[in-house]
């Protein structure tokens, strides 16, 4: 409606309008646009450009004033949204203090108002008068006092760093500003140290070594950069002269994603390890001089801290705090104390620092939809205010100390789920499900005739269901969850999941067939990587129910759950004998357990000490596959017999798993296997203004 008359729109157009409320106040990407309203057909963005100006022509003169275009971004409906409290009905007007325009509607389903006995019309009216003064009065008191939404923060003269081909990734600028060090993949195969200077010369290669070289961090007074070398079995910490030189190793770590930060004073560096008496990866101090170590953040089991950031004036460090899919940005004094949480955005954020005062704490963040953008927030907390870079998946941003340019990476990844035939001549390898966004966790049916897997395609992780050959794709979840971890019954009408709300996780039991998914587990505790019995009744599934996490079995139609492990437990599979159930211990640590379903004797299996590290394996009814984690492809396939315990070396790839969610499953029928990798992974680093 417009000024009381139908304003026609068609499908199309009323779509790109409901987005644009639907987010009112806050700009909308032009790619979640078109991903959202043209999610089946390949359209330019012209296509979106025409829908918009006839929007406006159809919204009156004002219809420019109405959307808004945002430069190098997208658009933003500006006017104030209300729902009327009928639920059916949004209302959006546009005030001036100029002009205010009072719209009263009746309800003529309710008969009028009786008149009171003893009251005139003339009484009522002045009665109706004064409450109308006082509440056009609150009225403009409040629309004067209301807060603008703010604009976004636009960067500008966005241009490549170095335009090196590959992965360049983890930028740090040098204390004056002049040069960054970063990470590079240069070789095609692992990752190397290297620093350039600002608009000029070649990059300078500080590090040769076969293990991956990460996370540089300038010293304050510019001389030297700090980082981690890491490999599957260790990781340790290095030091090397800014212009190149020998390297002195600072100290050792149990964690392979750290992170580090100098204090101000170059004393003191912040890492990300674990100990013996708590293994769960938190912030440590670590001594410069003698290497020494001291534990600073304490996260939950299950949990972990990574990306440490001091502050410019050294007393706070920022990080992220993991739980699993779900990423938070949190604060910590140096002096130790309980972590203040910052965002509650419940999704992926990959990357974070501060501004140059300290004031603020600029991340990279998917809060509103399917692209990462960056962010900035107040160290106090608030609502974050988004920083419009003009690029698409950014990561890893970081700011020169006189706050005049910001670097960041702008990723290019595709992980898609691919079919490995080792049983042919010469070994088949086949896409199977893809799309422009994340694919993977797959898990063939008891029959392999289907497959469920995880995708992010429509802006969350759902649940999806495939045939066996990856046509005939349909959605099974659509929940405000962040979900994973499926697996099929053994009668492959039921899938299990787990599903993630910030902090909480609960385990879920869907049919194939759709329709609402239903709890299992106490959503007072955590519940993850949930996996059937081998009968079908039960579900057995990760929490951390007794304090520690641990494995524990419940029945299929829920109830009391009982506590199978008492040493810690992470993903496990059910044996097809039913007596035993396969285990591993922790994520990032190699070697698979079994232990009774009574919980009595658990040992670990041997043989497969190389097996379980993150989750590619996968148990059948006559073996255990897996892949062997090593620094660089090819990456072995490899199969251990239930019956002759034996082990044999069945396939290698030389494509890169994922190696964070669930990649590998093995099909019952043919021992055909499902493989989630990489198939785009590449990353620039960008340098643009800030605050000009």
């Amino acid at each position: 409606m417009r000024n009381g008359e139908l304003v026609s729109l068609t499908p199309k157009e009323f779509e790109v309008l409901l987005m644009l409320v639907i987010n009112a106040g806050k700009p909308v990407e032009k790619d979640n646009l078109l991903d959202k309203v043209w999610a089946d057909t390949f359209v330019e963005e012209g296509t979106l450009t025409r829908n918009i100006s006839w929007l406006r022509k159809k919204l009156g003169s004002d219809g420019e004033k109405i959307i808004e275009t945002v430069p190098k971004f997208g658009y933003r409906f500006l006017p104030e949204v209300r729902l009327i409290q009928d639920g059916q009905t949004i209302v959006f007007e546009q005030n001036t203090f100029q002009k205010i325009t009072i719209e009263e509607t009746l309800d003529i389903s309710e008969p009028p108002p009786l008149q009171l006995p003893g009251k005139s019309k003339p009484s009522l009216f002045w009665l109706a008068l004064v409450f109308g003064v006082l509440a056009i009065s609150i009225f403009g008191f409040w629309l004067f006092q209301r807060k603008i939404s703010p604009q976004p923060i636009v960067l500008t003269s966005v241009v490549p760093f170095s335009g090196l081909a590959g992965r360049e990734n983890m930028p740090a600028f040098s204390p004056d500003g002049k040069s960054i060090a970063f990470v590079w993949d240069g070789d095609g195969n692992n990752h190397d140290i290297y620093i350039k200077l600002v608009g000029a010369g070649e990059p300078l290669r500080l590090t040769n070594d076969p293990a991956n070289d990460l996370f540089p961090a300038f010293s304050p007074d510019g001389k030297s950069i700090a980082f981690v070398r890491s490999s599957p079995s260790k990781s340790e910490v290095y030091l090397i002269p800014a212009l190149g030189g020998a390297e002195r190793k600072i100290c050792s770590l149990e964690s392979i994603w750290s992170g580090i930060s100098f204090s101000p004073d170059g004393k003191t560096l912040a890492v990300i390890d674990a100990d013996t008496t708590n293994k769960q990866w938190g912030i440590f101090w670590v001594n410069l001089e003698n290497g020494n170590k001291k534990r600073l953040t304490s996260p939950p089991e299950f949990v972990s801290d990574i990306n440490p950031h001091f502050s410019p004036d050294g007393k706070q460090i920022a990080f992220l705090r993991v739980f699993n899919q779900i990423y938070e940005v949190f604060t910590v004094p140096v002096g130790g104390g309980e972590p203040k949480q910052i965002t509650n955005d419940k999704t992926a954020v990959s990357g974070l620092t501060w501004d140059e005062k300290g004031n603020n704490i600029i991340f990279a963040s998917r809060r509103n939809g399917i692209q990462s953008n960056l962010w900035k927030v107040s160290a106090d907390g608030g609502e974050p205010e988004m920083i419009v870079t003009g690029g698409k998946n950014i990561a890893n941003p970081t700011i020169s100390s006189d706050g005049k340019q910001i670097a960041f990476v702008e990723e290019l990844s595709d992980t898609n789920i691919w079919l490995i035939n080792p049983t042919s001549n010469q070994t088949a390898e086949t896409k199977l499900i893809t799309s422009s966004r994340a694919d993977h966790s797959p898990s063939f049916s008891p029959d392999g005739k289907q497959i469920v897997f995880v995708s992010d395609r429509t802006g969350n992780f759902e649940i999806w269901i495939a045939d066996e050959k990856g046509k005939n794709q349909r959605q099974l979840t659509n929940l405000s969850k962040s979900a994973g971890s499926p697996r099929f019954s053994p009668d492959g009408k039921f899938v299990v999941f787990d599903a993630q709300d910030g902090q909480k996780s609960s385990v879920f039991v869907i049919s194939t067939e759709g329709g609402q998914a239903r709890i299992v587990t106490d959503p007072n505790f955590r519940a993850v990587l949930p996996t059937w019995s081998a009968d079908g009744r039960g579900i057995y599934f990760t929490s951390n129910k007794s304090g520690t996490y641990q494995l524990w079995k419940i029945s299929v139609d829920g109830g009391e759950a009982t506590q199978i492990t008492k040493q810690g437990a992470f993903e496990s599979f059910a044996a097809p004998n039913g007596k035993t159930i396969f285990h591993t211990k922790a994520r990032g640590e190699a070697g698979i357990w079994k232990i009774g379903i009574d919980g009595a004797d658990e040992t670990q299996v041997s043989g497969l000490e190389d097996a379980g590290f993150w989750r590619y394996w996968s148990v059948t009814n006559d073996g255990i596959y897996y892949v062997s984690r090593t620094p660089n492809p090819p990456f072995k396939v490899k199969y251990y017999d239930f019956k002759t315990l034996q082990m044999q070396d069945l396939t290698s790839t030389s494509r890169i798993p994922i190696w964070v969610y669930s990649g590998f499953s093995v099909s019952p029928t043919d021992k055909k296997i499902l493989f989630a990798q990489f198939d785009q992974n590449s990353a620039s680093i960008m340098l643009a203004k800030l605050g000009e």
